[in-house]
């Protein structure tokens, strides 16, 4: 009597491929490392197949990460090296995020300063609310807002003038916004390269106690080039830090400048105008007298 078939096994050898021998040849779409016998090396614990070849990759990759020259020395200098390679990092982000910030508010492009005093001088108004309308500079927009001010009195002159300069703080606190953490790394960066280079001293001090007599030279030195790798790394990270917090500092205080500027011209305009008005009729009566 023959044996039963089984309908999932003889679905499964008519779908592998066989060699010419009659063996079943290994499935070319199965994903796995293959034995020496060309059978498919099977996990015993999950029955599913092993792919060795992306275990491999995936080490390989690592392995290739942690080979960088900066990456292998921040590595060596151990938890306070990682510390402040985060904290580079951390830095590197808020610098190009405060870059682009400025960009977007127009913080660079104060050249229309000039041309709104000229504008309030001559008493056109007008003009000179069209021309703070198409900036997108801080003072732009304060000094927009402070042109539907009235300043006709001294009273209304010292409530705008208030008023603009709310609104002017409020501007500046967002343009430092972020400083504080540039300052912190600044300042921290060093002291943290400091305190790898003292406990990795008292490392090397502990091995060449422990050693007594025999004390190796290559112990000591090696110990202290590695303790001192981390002051190296805070120094580093500190002058970038230093450099990026003081040009953010000269940026933001040239802001303020300039929205100090536009706000004296948008509260005085009316004696703006008046005293232009007086200048030309000066020169009117020169001319005339001359003449």
């Amino acid at each position: 009597m023959p044996d039963p078939v089984n309908p999932s096994a003889a679905s499964l050898d008519a779908q592998s491929p066989l060699t010419s021998d009659g063996a079943v040849a290994p499935d070319a779409s199965a994903t796995g490392t293959l034995n020496a016998d060309g059978t498919v090396m099977v996990d015993p614990a999950t029955g599913l197949p092993v792919d060795t070849m992306a275990t491999t990759q995936s080490t390989s990759f690592v392995d290739s990460l942690t080979a960088l020259p900066v990456i292998e020395q921040v590595d060596r200098a151990g938890i306070v090296g990682w510390v402040l390679g985060a904290m580079a990092l951390i830095g590197l982000v808020l610098f190009f995020y405060k870059l682009v910030g400025f960009l977007r508010r127009g913080v660079f492009a104060d050249g229309f300063v000039k041309d709104v005093e000229r504008h309030l001088s001559s008493g056109d108004e007008v003009r000179a609310a069209e021309l703070l309308a198409r900036r997108r500079h801080p003072a732009a927009r304060i000094g927009l807002s402070g042109m539907t001010l009235s300043v006709a009195s001294s009273h209304e002159r010292e409530a705008a003038s208030d008023l603009i300069a709310a609104r002017a703080r409020k501007e500046i606190d967002g343009l430092n916004g972020g400083l504080r953490i540039m300052s912190a790394i600044a300042v921290l960066s060093p002291l943290l390269g400091l305190l790898g280079t003292v406990m990795g001293m008292i490392e090397a001090f502990q091995r060449m106690e422990g050693a007594g007599s025999r004390i190796d030279p290559s112990v000591l030195s090696g110990g202290i080039w590695l303790a001192l790798l981390t002051t190296a790394i805070g120094l580093v990270v500190a002058i970038p830090a230093t450099a990026f917090h003081m040009w953010m500092q000269g940026v933001i205080g040239r802001a303020a400048a300039v929205m100090e500027d536009v706000c004296t011209m948008v509260v005085n305009r009316g004696e703006l105008a008046h005293k232009a008005t007086l200048r030309a009729s000066n020169v009117a009566e020169l001319r005339h007298a001359a003449e």
